[in-house]
């Protein structure tokens, strides 16, 4: 099994790039409305295609190191694929105004377009210390996938964030039993016993002081 660290934008390297001082805080809403001055897509396919074009365009701003950039444009996936893979029960409708509901076939399309932008902006949020914004968008990942070894990590590496150790260690744990040989889930493994004694040494040390006053 190809480790975490290799497995594309979604599994993320080790080590957080450095965002110099206190972030802005970017919305994890997705958006639902399309950008303006572009062409509307009407058919499924192109709504696939558009959606498919963000997360691209997603993609490249990541690569550049462009978080808050990237994270508008996974958001805006969702302005095109919201809706289309539920049943909307207006076949019938459709048929007569030329369109019709998604394939089989393309809603595991657009399932997989809605995972991916999920994912790749919840490791933007980690990228910018965000773990509570991460966490929201991994637990979506997760409800669609819940053997999602790439979120489970992720999702540990959130929590580590927002000093959720044990729940961190679940996860982690959970993400190894699915990539034994990660690299990536080793090392996040091999922080925790440091950080978890850090926690309690400063929680004794508080209780101590607490005492003596």
């Amino acid at each position: 099994m190809a480790s975490l660290e290799h497995a594309g934008i979604e599994a993320d390297e080790a080590s957080s790039a450095s965002t110099g001082g206190a972030p802005e805080q970017p919305s994890t809403e997705e958006i639902t409305e399309p950008p303006k001055k572009r062409k509307m897509p009407h058919t499924v396919e192109e709504k696939i295609k558009a959606a498919q074009d963000f997360k691209e365009k997603g993609n490249e701003f990541f690569k550049a190191k462009d978080f808050k950039k990237a994270i508008t444009q996974y958001a805006r996936v969702f302005a095109y694929t919201t809706g289309l893979s539920a049943q909307s029960g207006m076949e019938q409708y459709h048929s007569a105004a030329g369109r019709r509901d998604p394939t089989h076939e393309e809603k595991a399309s657009i399932q997989q377009l809605q995972i991916s932008a999920w994912s790749n902006s919840a490791i933007c949020h980690l990228k910018l210390k965000q773990g509570v914004k991460a966490l929201e968008l991994l637990e979506k990942v997760l409800e669609k996938d819940p053997k999602n070894g790439k979120a489970l990590c992720n999702k540990g590496r959130a929590l580590i964030l927002i000093k959720d150790l044990d729940k961190a260690k679940e996860c982690l744990t959970a993400s190894a039993v699915l990539y034994p040989n990660d690299v990536l889930i080793r090392k996040e493994l091999a922080k925790l016993p440091a950080l978890m004694q850090a926690a309690k040494d400063k929680e004794k040390a508080l209780w101590h002081k607490a005492f003596n006053k």
